[in-house]
């Protein structure tokens, strides 16, 4: 447990963190008010010598975040090293002046990041930048805001140094390791819940959405027809021949655009699962209201057809939202409505066509059409972090009335690779970065794949990229996750969080559903020389380092599991 303390008045917005931390590193925290105190404090705020003087006799440690009151986010920001990567630091470097103080982080660039000291007897550790300031304003998209928009009316997106790696999830990251050290050094056990089911090191959203359905129309067929047979005359005639036989392969229904079995046989073939995004398609949808609007040339039978089939799949059907749903809550509804009375099951998800999103405008539609969750924020021309995380997160404080909404967000479009300037060489290097930056920062990795796109034909290095990175995945031991099931995972990690109580040499969880793929663990640098009951379940569990990994699998929600240090 930790206790959070603000000293400053104004860092309000600092539940907004809490809350994200909170889940993204599954350690409970929160903010203290009264009544038994955590072993170590968290202080935010202005931190002098008297702060903490006064905290050093109440807590066993203490972990110092030293606000600021500027909240510049620097272009050019400085970097700690993980195994892997250099991660980034996007706050303002701060020079503090505390006597007998060591480093016990530095960055890349050789500056302090995290101090380690003593207040008295207290172990203390203080950093040396704002990072649950510079956090909040990322997360929140904040800095978006400002930006203006493009001609479709979307947000430009932040400053590059924002998006090219997952900077919270590192910001998060760094705070969770001082904590697990800070447990370890003072000699109390920490229990925590690892942040993928099955204790995965990182999670993988694999989606489509479903923007066109027929390549060859009559229209279409006849035009291409045309244009390759000017070919002929010039005695090139391979793209007539290819066109003919595509043409025909489509009318023994195996269209280009048609790619549902290929995907189908591409990804659960690794073990794999997908959400599929569709637009809706009867009635008034059936003609375009612009230029953009997704439109159907099939019977409505056979996409009702292919709907269930991928219900069938394991996979999950979500909405492909259009026109003004991204900030109309009556035109959403309408559209949910469409396919909800059509297929007889209740809709949990949507991403915009176009990725059409506005702050202030979109989640709040999305939450008012009683949805759980967006997976709308992301780029279709760059991969990257659109909010700065590789992980599903909370936009909103609970208290805000879209407070309940999960944000799912896109880190690869395959519009990369036909906006790629250096080829396609170019856009598989730079998405092969944004996964290793996921994977760095234990993170999920999203990818938005247009099955209309995955023909060879007008894309062939697509297909090719898609074939080889799901193989890849699958060797990395990657956890595949629908949009629903991270989203229901999201909200359990929240509410077992929150419901953990806490005593001397024991935690309860109590009244709660706890997922039968949910671990704990119990972290102790002596963990070998301990023991622990653990009541309510049966389970297994497993030693590793400095870890008692427990899988408790069944948990009765009215008994609870119980975990108890023996003496």
């Amino acid at each position: 447990m930790i206790d959070l303390v603000l000293t400053s008045p104004g860092e309000g917005p600092a539940t907004l963190f809490t809350r994200n931390f909170r889940v993204h590193s599954g350690i409970p925290i929160g903010l203290y008010e009264d009544g038994p105190r955590a072993p170590v404090v968290l202080v935010y705020g202005d931190i002098t010598e008297e702060t903490l003087r006064y905290y050093s006799e109440r807590y066993s440690a203490i972990i110092g975040i030293p606000s600021i009151a500027y909240d510049e986010i620097p272009e050019n920001p400085q970097h700690y090293e993980t195994m892997t990567v250099k991660a980034p630091i996007l706050a303002k470097m701060q020079n503090l002046h505390h006597g007998g103080y060591h480093r016990f982080v530095k960055t890349f660039e050789d500056s302090a990041l995290v101090m380690e000291g003593f207040t008295g007897k207290t172990l203390t550790l203080l950093f040396a930048a704002d990072l649950i300031k510079s956090t909040i304003r990322i997360l929140s998209g904040e800095l978006e805001k400002n930006s203006g928009l493009d001609r479709f009316g979307r947000h430009n997106p932040a400053p590059e140094s924002v998006i090219n790696a997952p900077a919270v999830s590192f910001h998060f990251n760094l705070i969770e390791n001082v904590i697990r050290y800070v447990y370890k050094k003072i000699g109390l056990p920490l229990l925590y819940i690892p942040r993928w089911p099955k204790s995965a090191t990182h999670a993988l959203f694999l989606s489509h959405d479903i923007d066109v359905v027929r390549k060859w129309t009559i229209k279409r067929s006849l035009s291409e027809l045309a244009v390759s047979a000017g070919d002929l005359i010039r005695f090139k005639g391979q793209r007539f021949v290819e066109t003919v036989f595509s043409i025909c392969n489509a009318l023994r229904g195996k269209d280009p655009y048609w790619m549902f079995d290929e995907l189908f046989f591409m990804e659960s073939g690794n073990g794999f699962k997908s959400t599929w995004f569709f637009a809706p398609f009867v009635k008034e949808y059936q003609k375009r209201e612009n230029d953009i609007d997704p439109v159907y040339r099939r019977k409505a039978s056979e996409i009702t057809t292919m709907i269930r089939r991928i219900i069938e799949n394991d996979c999950e059907f979500a909405l492909h939202g259009t026109r003004k749903a991204f900030f109309d809550t009556e035109a959403l509804k309408a559209q949910l409505n469409s396919y909800e009375s059509r297929i007889g099951i209740k809709i949990q998800g949507v991403r915009h066509h176009y990725l059409m999103f506005r702050h202030g405008e979109t989640l709040e539609a999305v939450s008012e059409a009683g949805l759980s969750y967006d997976a709308t924020l992301g780029f279709s021309d760059r991969p990257g972090f659109r909010n700065g995380i590789a992980s599903p997160f909370f936009p909103f404080p609970v208290s805000h009335p879209a407070g309940k909404i999960i944000e799912i967000p896109l880190n690869f479009m395959d519009g990369v690779f036909l906006h790629a300037e250096d080829g396609s060489e170019g856009a598989i290097r730079r998405i092969t970065e944004a996964y290793l930056f996921a994977k760095a920062a234990g993170g999920l990795f999203s990818v938005l794949m247009h099955p209309g796109n995955m023909d060879k034909s007008e894309i062939p290095e697509l297909a090719q990229f898609y074939r080889s990175f799901l193989p890849r995945c699958r060797l990395d031991r990657v956890h595949s996750m629908t949009g629903i099931e991270l989203t229901k995972w999201w909200i359990s990690r929240e509410n077992v969080l929150k419901s953990l109580e806490f005593g001397k040499d024991m935690w309860r969880i109590k009244g709660v559903e706890i997922p039968t793929e949910m671990d704990f663990v119990i972290l102790a640098h002596d963990i070998r020389n301990r023991k622990f009951s653990i009541e309510g379940v049966k389970g297994t569990s497993e030693l590793n380092h400095d870890k008692l990994i427990i899988r408790p699998e069944l948990v009765d929600p009215e008994k609870g599991i119980t975990f108890i240090k023996k003496k």
